[in-house]
């Protein structure tokens, strides 16, 4: 198993309150995505869009500095019922990737990870070894967990020991 924190970049969180309501179209074109609509999905454009759950999404770009990003945004907003967050210090990222990472992440969350049900492109919040985390299949054998920042040490704690189970004894 490879692990890594993955570098700083933008995180937003775009938030709606009418669950009923579309993104406006220039969201789309800032982004370079077409907006997921439906719950787990993942949309790769210029900026990969996390679909977390009913009016509730998490965007991810390269760029580390959201100030410019979080102003075309709120421009592209106005007079809509979404509203977009820089999350960025709050959250990390973390890739995981190896054979058996799909049996060492279901040792303890309750997901379904058989790759015909969470396919690269889909994501899922749930509760892993008992914190909250977004799980998102980036790959067959590659994934990566989205956690708040004072998890990060436990998390990573956790993974190196249970890592342990699926190495061959030298």
């Amino acid at each position: 198993m490879r692990k890594q924190v993955l570098g700083p970049c933008c995180i937003l969180r775009i938030q709606t309150w009418d669950d009923e309501a579309f993104v406006p179209p220039a969201v789309e074109d800032i982004l370079g995505v077409a907006w997921p609509k439906r719950t787990g999905l993942v949309a790769r454009g210029r900026a990969d869009v996390i679909y977390v759950g009913p009016t509730d999404w998490l965007v991810l770009w390269a760029d580390a500095d959201a100030g410019a990003l979080l102003m075309h945004l709120d421009v592209a907003l106005e007079g809509s019922t979404f509203r977009a967050t820089n999350v960025s210090q709050a959250l990390v990222r973390i890739q995981l990737d190896g054979t058996e990472m799909r049996d060492l992440l279901a040792k303890e969350c309750s997901l379904d990870l058989h790759p015909p049900l969470f396919p690269p492109g889909r994501s899922a919040r749930t509760r892993f070894a008992g914190m909250p985390v977004i799980v998102r299949c980036i790959g067959t054998s590659t994934f990566e967990l989205i956690v708040t920042q004072s998890y990060t040490d436990y998390l990573l704690a956790w993974l190196e020991d249970a890592k342990l189970e699926f190495e061959t004894p030298a």
